[in-house]
């Protein structure tokens, strides 16, 4: 385990133990891919891709926390753990959720209230966890791991802040780099090696789309050759220390027409708007209100949300929609986002990430006028 992965969990696992006083929960059971490392620190490799091979960090409030994960990884979760205690089960010999119920029962929680992330859990995997525990009494603890993960520990601020100033960085640099005749595939494997170059786990997802295919959502790189005048769109989301960056930059190859500059210029001024009005307090749904009507008033097709969320998962809340209603705080991590896509002709988007501090926000990155590729 890094350093970093290790002052980061070991703040979450006081949160959480805070939490659980506040509740009264005796324990909380973390059962997706995302709550058992956000939880623990480790993340079973085969956890998201094999259904049956589920994970657990379970997390008492007076202490002995226990991740519960397949024998197969235990040399790889044994690394990564930082909690007090890792049980290991065999596949197809052992039931894992019967495993859960064990590490509760052995801690003397047979009878307590015991908050369990439920949406990971099938029916009857929560059935039968039930049924191992009948003197204890299972709480919905969904929305509690939503809660305490909206508000990031000062650890996970500066984890996600060092990955994004690099996100940054890189593609600068891709704009100095690649222009007229370089393939959208050459740029995305610079930005996959450099990304690895600063310390990343590896690319989540990484759009690179250019000319005509700049307007897909979430495009992948393919051969094409970026041509002169070319709109090029690059969003770089990857992870480090398992948090996310999500920055995402815009730019012309060569001189930009009049228009793609009217729309570049109306998207900066309006993602400088968004980012006025972040404060304590502040409504998602108000954010969106100032992107919504200036894409309205400029005739321009708008998105279904301009911002959300970052962390230990890509998107999470606070969401920045019209239906946005969790008042922002500090210490939440957002990334602002204002996008526009014609459909044919080219996209183009401004993403920054910025925190949530007492009297506003703080960048920690930071876009500005259109950036040029050479032609």
């Amino acid at each position: 385990m890094t350093d970093q992965i290790a002052g980061i969990a070991n703040e979450i696992v006081l949160k959480m133990q805070d939490a659980m006083a506040r509740h009264g929960l005796d324990a909380i059971v973390a059962t997706s891919p995302e709550n058992v490392a956000w939880s623990s620190g480790a993340a079973p490799p085969s956890q998201k891709t094999v259904r049956s091979r589920l994970a657990a960090a379970v997390v008492p409030r007076g202490g002995g926390t226990e991740l519960v994960a397949i024998r197969l990884e235990g040399p790889v979760v044994r690394t990564q753990s930082r909690l007090d205690a890792l049980r290991l089960y065999e596949e197809f010999v052992e039931d894992p959720v019967l495993v859960f119920a064990d590490s509760l029962r052995e801690r003397g929680l047979a009878d307590g209230v015991i908050g369990v992330e439920e949406t990971h859990l099938s029916h009857a995997d929560y059935g039968k966890l039930a049924d191992a525990l009948p003197n204890a009494r299972l709480v919905r603890a969904d929305e509690l791991f939503e809660e305490l993960r909206m508000v990031k520990t000062p650890a996970e601020i500066d984890a996600i802040r060092e990955i994004a100033v690099a996100a940054e960085r890189i593609a600068t640099e891709v704009c100095e780099r690649f222009g007229a005749g370089s393939s959208e595939r050459e740029i995305a494997n610079f930005v996959a090696e450099r990304y690895a170059e600063a310390g990343g786990d590896g690319m989540t997802m990484l759009v690179v789309g250019s000319g005509p295919r700049s307007a897909a959502v979430n495009a992948p790189a393919t051969g094409r050759m970026l041509e002169r005048g070319d709109v090029v769109r690059l969003d770089i989301i990857g992870t480090k220390s398992r948090y996310h960056s999500d920055v995402a930059r815009t730019a012309v190859v060569g001189k930009p027409t009049a228009e793609q500059q009217r729309v570049y210029d109306l998207l900066l001024g309006v993602h400088r708007r968004c980012l006025d009005a972040l404060r304590p307090g502040a409504l998602g749904s108000n954010v969106y209100r100032i992107y919504r009507e200036a894409m309205d008033e400029a005739g321009l097709p708008p998105y279904h949300f301009v911002g959300h969320g970052l962390g230990i998962t890509l998107h999470e809340d606070p969401f920045v929609n019209e239906l946005a209603s969790i008042p922002l705080e500090e210490g939440m991590v957002l990334c602002i986002e204002p996008l526009t896509l014609l459909e044919g002709r080219f996209g183009m988007q401004i993403e920054d990430e910025v925190l949530i501090t007492a009297d506003g926000y703080e960048p920690f990155t930071q876009a500005g006028d259109l950036m040029r590729m050479g032609a």
